[in-house]
């Protein structure tokens, strides 16, 4: 079944004469869930990549060593969403405060000193055990 997109019920165009000079033809993606297999890719599935060309990567200089633990992250966010949906007039309260403050706090990534070089063997790990290293990116907001 060939599927199109209904014509629209306004002339943009019209309405907005100043869009004209902008008009362009684009392909509109209408994804649906299926079951690629190795022939094909598709959007929001499974990605398929050419086994003769290297996999993307960050080459970007970035400190290691310290950073935000995700669940840090997610608990802020969620504890803002709930006091600002709260009272959107004075959000979170003064211990809420004091919690994102802390959430917000950067850790050292087990292993690392914080100049980014590793310890000894005598030194221990600089954090608890479990703590990784934030992902390209995952260091702030």
């Amino acid at each position: 079944m060939t599927r199109t997109t209904p014509p629209r019920p306004l002339d943009v165009e019209v309405l907005f004469p100043g869009l004209a000079a902008h008009r362009g033809t684009t392909t509109r993606l209408h994804p649906r869930p299926g079951s690629p297999d190795a022939s094909v890719s598709s959007v929001g599935g499974p990605m398929l990549w050419p086994a003769d060309e290297p996999w993307p990567v960050c080459t970007d200089p970035h400190p290691h060593g310290r950073g935000r633990r995700p669940a840090d992250i997610h608990r802020e966010r969620q504890l803002l969403a709930a006091a600002w949906a709260r009272d959107p007039d004075s959000g979170p309260t003064d211990e809420e405060r004091r919690l994102v403050e802390e959430l917000r706090r950067r850790h050292r990534a087990a292993g690392e000193r914080g100049d980014g070089s590793a310890p000894d063997d005598r030194s221990g790990p600089a954090v608890p055990p479990g703590r990784a290293r934030p992902a390209c990116g995952a260091g702030g907001l």
